[in-house]
C-alpha cells in the first residue's frame, strides 16, 4: 500500500527535466484559464463518490500549486512549496497519507495547522501529452480516515478521467491548429491555382492566332498541367520570310514554363540583335541565351525554320527536337515524309554546331512539327512508345486518304482518353497553296 511511504525530503530536481516538465504543462494552455465544467464535474462527483469536503485538479507550476477545478475550496492557488502534491509528481503511484498529524509531512504544515486543516490526503499524479507530471487529482478531508485498496482503484480511475480530459484538450487544440492550418493551405492552394491559371492564360496569350491566306497555319496546344515547358509561334521576317518555331524544354510546370517564355519573348523580340532570317543564328543565339548553370539545370529542344515565299523552300535548324514530317501531294497522290533528325539540344554546351537545311516546299504542301509528348506514350509494362511507331501509324492513315493533321488529332485525343499522355504536347501545321 502507498499509504505507509514517508517523504520528508523532496528528490533534488534535475533543472533539464523540469524545465521539459513545465515546457510540457504550459503546452496544454490550461493555466489561468477560466474553469470548466468537464473537470468540475469530475471534482464534484468524486467529493461526492468518497464523501469528502475537498475535491481538486492541481498544476504544479515553477513556483505554485495552481487549481483548475477546486471543490469545497475557495483559493484559486497555493505556493508550490506548501503543497502536498509537490511530492505527488515525483511518483509513479498515488500517494495516500490517512492521518497527516501522524505522517512526516504533515508535521508543521501550513495547511495542516492552518486552512484548509488538512488530516486526510489522496492524490494521484497526472501526466501531460509526453509523459511528464504536470499535476495531480487529490481527495482532501479535515478528518483522518483509512483508504482501502477499492478506494484506491476507484481514485485512480477517476484520476484517468481528468487525465484524459487534459490531454483530450491539447488534441482538440492539436486539431483545431491543424484544421485551422488546412484551412490556411486550402486557401493557399486556392490562390496558388487562381495564380497558376492566370499564369497559364498569359502562356497561351503569348501563342499566335491561327492564321489562313496564301498559307496556313494552325496548332494544338496542351500542356500536362497549368504550366508547360512546350511553345511554339510564327512571325513574318518580310513580305517574303515567315519565321515558324516549335520548342520543347525538359519536365513541365512553373520551371519549365519560365523557361519556355523566356525563349518565346526572345523569338518575338523585334528589337533583339538576331538575324531571324538565319536559323542557325538564331539557334547558337538561343544556346548562348539560356545555358542550363544559369537556368536551374533545365535544357531544351527547338525546330526553328524560314519560309520563302519567292523561292517555295523552307530553310531550318533543328536541335535535339522530333523530325518534322512533310506532306506533298503529286498527280493526286499524297506522300509523308520524315526530315532529317537534329543536333543537340540547346543549354547543355556553350557552343553547339546547327547547321541549316533546305527542302522544297510547293504548292499543297504542309508541314508538321510536334514535340515528343505526342508519341512517348505511357506503357503499363514501364517501356514508352517511339517515334518509328508514331510515325508508322500516320503513314498507314495517309496512304488510307486519311489528312495526316486530322489523324494527329484522333492520335492525340484516343491517347488522352486512354491516359497514355504524361507530357506537354504541341502540334503545328503548316501549309501552302497553290
Amino acid at each position: 500500500m502507498p499509504t505507509t511511504l514517508e517523504l520528508p525530503i523532496l528528490p533534488v530536481l534535475d533543472p533539464d527535466l523540469e524545465n521539459e516538465r513545465l515546457e510540457a504543462l504550459r503546452s496544454l494552455e490550461l493555466l489561468d484559464t477560466p474553469p470548466e465544467d468537464r473537470f468540475d464535474r469530475i471534482t464534484r462527483l468524486a467529493a461526492n463518490y468518497f464523501q469528502v469536503p475537498i475535491s481538486y485538479v492541481a498544476l504544479i507550476d515553477r513556483e505554485r500549486q495552481w487549481f483548475k477545478s477546486a471543490h469545497g475550496l475557495c483559493m484559486a492557488e497555493t505556493s508550490r512549496s506548501s503543497s502536498f502534491c509537490q511530492y505527488t509528481i515525483h511518483r509513479d503511484e498515488p500517494l495516500v497519507i490517512p492521518d497527516t498529524h501522524l505522517h512526516p509531512l504533515g508535521r508543521n504544515h501550513p495547511l495542516v495547522i492552518g486552512e484548509p486543516f488538512v488530516r486526510f490526503y489522496a492524490g494521484v499524479p497526472l501526466a501531460g501529452p509526453r509523459g511528464q507530471k504536470i499535476g495531480s487529482f487529490c481527495l482532501v478531508d479535515t478528518q483522518p480516515r483509512t483508504f482501502t485498496e477499492e478506494d484506491l482503484t476507484r481514485l485512480m480511475a477517476f484520476a484517468a478521467i481528468v487525465e484524459r480530459e487534459i490531454n483530450l484538450g491539447r488534441i482538440i487544440q492539436s486539431q483545431n491548429e491543424l484544421l485551422e492550418t488546412r484551412q490556411k493551405l486550402v486557401e493557399t492552394q486556392a490562390q496558388l491555382t487562381h495564380e497558376m491559371a492566370d499564369a497559364a492564360k498569359y502562356v497561351r496569350l503569348m501563342l499566335p492566332p491561327p492564321f489562313t491566306g496564301e498559307e496556313t497555319l494552325d496548332w494544338h496546344f496542351h500542356p500536362s498541367t497549368h504550366l508547360g515547358g512546350d511553345g511554339l509561334g510564327y512571325r513574318r521576317i518580310d513580305d517574303d520570310l515567315l519565321a515558324l518555331y516549335v520548342l520543347d524544354v525538359t519536365g513541365h510546370g512553373l520551371g519549365s514554363a519560365l523557361l519556355a517564355v523566356s525563349a518565346l519573348e526572345l523569338l518575338r523580340n523585334r528589337a533583339a540583335q538576331v538575324d531571324f532570317a538565319q536559323p542557325s543564328t538564331v539557334i547558337d543565339r538561343l544556346n548562348r541565351t539560356f545555358q542550363m548553370k544559369d537556368h536551374a539545370g533545365k535544357f531544351f529542344s527547338v525546330w526553328y525554320g524560314v519560309y520563302s515565299r519567292s523561292r517555295r523552300q523552307i530553310t531550318y535548324a533543328n536541335a535535339g527536337h522530333p523530325p518534322a514530317l512533310l506532306l506533298t501531294r503529286e498527280s493526286c497522290k499524297s506522300r509523308l515524309v520524315r526530315t532529317a533528325p537534329g543536333g543537340s539540344v540547346l543549354g547543355i554546351m556553350p557552343e553547339i554546331n546547327s547547321p541549316e537545311t533546305t527542302i522544297d516546299f510547293p504548292a499543297s504542301s504542309e508541314l508538321y512539327l510536334f514535340t515528343d509528348g505526342l508519341y512517348e506514350l505511357s506503357d503499363p509494362k514501364g517501356g514508352r512508345g517511339s517515334y518509328d511507331e508514331f510515325f508508322t501509324w500516320l503513314e498507314k492513315r495517309t496512304r488510307a486518304g486519311k489528312s495526316p493533321w486530322d489523324a494527329m488529332l484522333d492520335w492525340h485525343k484516343e491517347a488522352m482518353e486512354k491516359r497514355l499522355i504524361d507530357d506537354d504536347v504541341t502540334m503545328l501545321r503548316f501549309a501552302t497553296h497553290s
